[in-house]
Parts: structure tokens; C-alpha cells; sequence
């Protein structure tokens, strides 16, 4: 019983790990945050739960321990489906910058988050 809770925590923390990653660069940025400032409330939520837990785990040396935690599994998937909330809205908005400027459609989620994050006056 363990075990199985040792590898679903696993499983949900990677895939945590994978997406704030990914979305900490992207909400490091004060024009990202201006720009979507309710995924940027979502994103600290979230960022505040990782740190803490990040803390937390890091007093104790032994794994199964550490990630069989109670509530820890619960904590994680309420991260995870924080993120793909942030992850769905960030592409939405990126999808409405590309309708108002098609050459944006040549470029990657990421080559267009850096533009924007970049500009003064976003469209």
C-alpha cells in the first residue's frame, strides 16, 4: 500500500516539477504578470506550495518517507491541476495575440512569450 502511494506521489510530483519549470521562467517576468495577473495569483499559490514542500522534503533524508507524507499526494494534484488552469489560459492568450498579429503564428509558444514579455506597449 506503501508503495502505490510512493509511486502515485511520484508520478504527480514530475509532473509538477515538469510544469512549474516551465512556467516559473515565464512568470518570473513583470510584463507576463501585468499581462495575466490572475494566472500570476494562480502561479505564486502554486510556487508558495512547491517552495514549502521543496523545504519540507529536504529535512528528510529518506524518500518513501518524505513522499508518503499525508496529504501530500492531495497537495500535488491540486498543484498540477492549478497548472494546466495556468498553462490553458497562457495559451489562449498567446492564440489571441497570433489573431491580432498573424506573423506570430511562425513563431513558438516560447519565441512569442519572450517578445511579449519584452514589449512596452502590448497589442
Amino acid at each position: 500500500k506503501q508503495l502505490s502511494l510512493f509511486s502515485e506521489t511520484l508520478e504527480e510530483w514530475l509532473n509538477c516539477q515538469r510544469n512549474w519549470l516551465y512556467l516559473e521562467s515565464i512568470f518570473s517576468a513583470p510584463d507576463i504578470q501585468r499581462q495575466l495577473p490572475n494566472e500570476a495569483k494562480m502561479f505564486i499559490q502554486v510556487d508558495k506550495s512547491w517552495k514549502d514542500i521543496m523545504r519540507r522534503v529536504q529535512k528528510m533524508p529518506v524518500c518513501i518517507r518524505a513522499a508518503t507524507q499525508p496529504g501530500l499526494l492531495e497537495t500535488f494534484k491540486t498543484n498540477n491541476s492549478l497548472l494546466e488552469q495556468i498553462q490553458k489560459c497562457l495559451e489562449d492568450y498567446l492564440e489571441s495575440k497570433r489573431l491580432l498579429f498573424p506573423r506570430f503564428y511562425f513563431l513558438s509558444n516560447d519565441e512569442l512569450l519572450e517578445i511579449l514579455s519584452q514589449t512596452r506597449n502590448p497589442l
